[in-house]
């Protein structure tokens, strides 16, 4: 049994160097989740509900979901915000909140610069009994369920525009370990800091077109780093249709580890907005797996008309 716990959280370690918190194509649709510093910057009560279902048509793929809910505290330039997420990958399991608490401070006619901070609880468990095994008698099996709690922060910079932006966010600041109970070695693994980049930049096209290009740019100890660009073309202000392209370099059996995105998001009410994304694998592990499909629902409550005149693009 301690061979086989050691085994486990060796894999857990070294998978979620690469993704310790899952990653979401729609991430510019909700910025928070990659950088607190987001958290009240478009000056309404705003949120999104996102859920991602990875290699669809895999036995025990891994789904990840997010709910978001930020606002602008009245008169001040302070911003806050509260996050849920869930995370499974086969009989790894990470469950988690965090409270976000975010400073815009004017720094030009039109642009701000926000200080982030934000606090987290994760419960991280290895639930053995979602794993088939052969002889269902096997007491190594019996359902038994490592789980811990554990507390990490982040913190992040954000400059915007009304037609541009700039990240920096790190993530897992106190790099806390996970220390489940009964594992042979309960200080091996731990959440590695995350560090972030991102960018975005609307070009207005005419009248019924605007082109929003961005960048995300991820990197996590002893992992490739991670790069996605994408292009969106927003009409009419109310539909946006993108492609991306997703890449980390990293090689493995199946080939070079990138892939293709494609993203639609429109409005459906002033306040209500609604996306869904789709992700192609370019290796071979493409033809054994229906892709990844992302769900999000989006809103603004408190959008004026003032607002609308004057859209947010980010």
């Amino acid at each position: 049994m301690k061979i086989f716990i050691t085994i486990m959280m060796a894999l857990f370690s070294l998978t979620t160097l690469a993704q310790q918190d899952a990653g979401f194509s729609m991430y510019f649709f909700n910025p928070v989740y990659v950088n607190p510093g987001y958290a009240g910057s478009r000056e309404t009560l705003s949120g999104s509900l996102v859920s991602r279902s990875q290699w669809t048509g895999m036995s025990g793929a891994p789904g990840s979901q997010s709910l978001s809910v930020h606002s602008a505290i009245p008169n001040s330039n302070v911003g806050l915000g509260f996050q849920f997420y869930n995370d499974n990958t086969g009989p790894m399991k990470n469950t988690g909140f965090n409270l976000t608490y975010a400073y815009h401070l004017p720094v030009g006619i039109k642009s701000k610069l926000a200080f982030g901070l934000t606090g987290m609880m994760n419960n991280v468990r290895i639930e053995l009994d979602d794993i088939n095994v052969e002889d269902e008698n096997d007491p190594a099996f019996d359902g038994d369920t490592y789980s811990n709690w554990v507390f990490d922060a982040g913190t992040g910079l954000y400059f915007y525009l009304p037609r541009f932006y700039f990240g920096l966010s790190v993530n897992h600041l106190v790099q806390s370990k996970f220390g489940l109970d009964n594992a042979p070695d309960p200080n091996f693994a731990k959440f590695y800091r995350q560090y972030y980049l991102t960018s975005g930049i609307v070009f207005h096209l005419n009248e019924t077109f605007d082109f929003r290009p961005s960048l995300l740019m991820k990197y996590v100890q002893s992992a490739p780093l991670v790069t996605e660009i994408t292009g969106s073309l927003l009409v009419s202000q109310k539909v946006f249709v993108g492609a991306g392209f997703r890449t980390n370099k990293r090689v493995n059996m199946a080939g070079s580890d990138n892939m293709l995105i494609g993203i639609l998001e429109f409005d459906i009410a002033r306040f209500l907005r609604l996306g869904y994304s789709y992700d192609y694998y370019l290796n071979r592990n493409g033809k054994y797996n229906n892709g990844t499909h992302e769900i999000m629902l989006g809103w603004d409550i408190g959008r004026t008309k003032t607002k609308m005149t004057n859209p947010r693009y980010f």
